[in-house]
């Protein structure tokens, strides 16, 4: 059990990703609420926590995908890390992985038809992940199409959301929950690009890197377009939901603080300006997902149903 807690903190740490995928889950949820059901309050009950579960097992159950494809690569270029060493096994993760999954699907299926119809979607698009959809050869050239690629899972998550929020279709879903949904496809692209973006001095062989593939400078001004792609969205729904002024100030304000990141790696590019890329994307993602919910309970109110 140490070493499962060891792994699971260097590789998928509890506190911070659920955190993350909770505050993530909640903003979709409560816009899902208020977009179908403007004039009511926001309803949150029992389908609140199980779907949040179900998201958490999601996100794992990539993670384990993910440790598969990159296994031999990573022996290599990160000999330290837990799984690496050995001190757990692939065969460990993919039995909690399938375990996580046999929960996803129970908990589904009791969130009612729709929630279980996006679930089953979101295994069918995670085995083409892990095929590399047929084509890994060639996304393996191609790092950057890779990853808008596999990106395309996010407006998926919060397509479940709304199912789970709403138990209604995907389809039935209003023109502001459709659009937020591609909100997290921007501010995933932005925190892959910037987790991967290093100093020259600090790229290794074989470790491949957008920095090292694209140059520093284009991967993070990559990762701030793809955060301005995020925040023009968030500021439409925010229009058509008629969000406040401070709202709209807010947001602004954030695209303004990851702007100036960028800025700063740009004119002291180095190890910590670097690693500090990641760091506002992941405080962007939180604060976005937090600014949204803090509005809509503003507007609606909040209940226990």
């Amino acid at each position: 059990m140490n070493n499962l807690w060891a792994y699971l903190q260097e590789r998928f740490p509890l506190q911070a990703n659920g955190v993350l995928i909770v505050s993530y889950f909640t903003a979709n949820y409560l816009l899902a609420r208020g977009a179908v059901w403007v004039d009511d309050p926001l309803q949150v009950s029992w389908r609140f926590a199980a779907g949040s579960l179900v998201l958490l097992f999601m996100f794992f159950h990539m993670r384990v995908i993910d440790e598969h494809k990159d296994y031999e690569q990573d022996c290599i270029v990160h000999p330290d890390r837990v799984l690496s060493r050995g001190l757990v096994t692939l065969t460990l993760l993919r039995r909690i992985g399938l375990a996580g999954v046999a929960i996803e699907l129970l908990l589904s299926a009791l969130l009612g038809a729709r929630a279980l119809a996006l679930c089953l979607l979101l295994l069918a698009v995670s085995w083409l992940i892990y095929k590399e959809f047929t084509i890994g050869a060639f996304l393996g050239q191609h790092m950057l199409l890779n990853a808008f690629l596999h990106m395309l899972v996010m407006p998926l998550y919060s397509l479940f959301v709304f199912a789970v929020a709403t138990g209604l279709s995907p389809l039935a879903a209003p023109g502001a929950a459709l659009l937020y949904a591609w909100v997290s496809y921007g501010v995933g692209m932005g925190y892959e690009l910037a987790r991967k973006t290093r100093a020259p001095q600090d790229e290794r062989p074989g470790l491949v890197t957008y920095s090292s593939v694209m140059g520093p400078y284009a991967a993070a001004g990559g990762a701030l377009l793809a955060l301005l792609f995020s925040g023009a969205i968030s500021l439409l729904v925010g229009f058509l939901l008629h969000f406040g002024a401070w709202y709209h100030i807010t947001v602004g304000v954030l695209l303004v603080a990851v702007a100036a990141g960028v800025l700063h790696f740009r004119l002291r590019t180095g190890t910590a300006t670097a690693a500090n890329l990641a760091a506002y994307a992941g405080i962007f993602i939180f604060a976005f997902d937090l600014l949204l919910a803090a509005e809509l309970i503003r507007l609606h109110g909040l209940v226990w149903a």
